[in-house]
């Protein structure tokens, strides 16, 4: 467990230190640092302790610190950047060359790229640079995930809507959407379907 801390650290610092270059108009303040060093070790250390040491754990890992850049520069700016995505794609691959079913995860991408590319013509409420995260999410998770992780991006995402309704009113502005997808992606991480089944479950109650 020790060196997967001391990995997720070291990941963190070099995280830290590469999401200015990548953007310019991001604040470099403590705050930041603080939410990359606490989301990157605690997604890192709770991926290793359900997966061990696994190719599963390797491809999930290698994902983590990408989607965490990309959400917070979202967060602050509403874009994504395409070399952060072409990244993350790259790295998969160099993963999925020892996979033994890569036609699965291939299957994947084309569903997290056609899909969304659908859903962002009809609402107009997905950019470009999300439709890119939902590839590269679901390249990573498979095709047996890609649609659940589509579904509970839009969940979280509602719920969020909800909120700022609620408590800010008129005050609302763009809603970056990639913060939902990797959420989601990292809730399917760790849980796989558990989450979906709370959340029918709540329903019906």
């Amino acid at each position: 467990m020790i060196y997967i801390i001391l990995i997720a650290i070291i990941i963190s610092y070099i995280c830290n230190d590469q999401i200015y270059k990548i953007c310019n108009e991001l604040p470099k303040t403590k705050s930041n640092t603080i939410i990359i060093y606490i989301l990157m070790i605690l997604s890192m250390v709770l991926t290793y302790q359900k997966y061990g040491i696994t190719q599963q754990s390797v491809k999930y890992l290698s994902l983590i610190p990408f989607i965490i850049i990309i959400s917070i520069i979202d967060y602050h700016t509403t874009y994504i950047y395409d070399i952060t995505i072409l990244s993350g794609i790259i790295i998969q691959c160099g993963v999925f060359l020892i996979s033994p079913d890569v036609k699965m995860y291939i299957t994947a991408l084309l569903i997290g790229i056609i899909i969304p590319y659908i859903l962002a013509k009809i609402t107009k409420g997905l950019g470009e640079g999300d439709i890119g995260l939902y590839g590269l999410c679901c390249f990573a998770l498979g095709k047996n995930y890609s649609i659940y992780l589509i579904f509970l991006s839009f969940i979280l995402a509602s719920i969020y809507c909800v909120y700022i309704l609620l408590t800010k009113g008129d005050k609302i502005r763009k809603i970056p959407f990639a913060p939902f997808i990797s959420l989601a992606t990292i809730l399917i991480i760790l849980t796989n379907f558990d989450i979906l089944n709370i959340w029918f479950n709540i329903i019906s109650n």
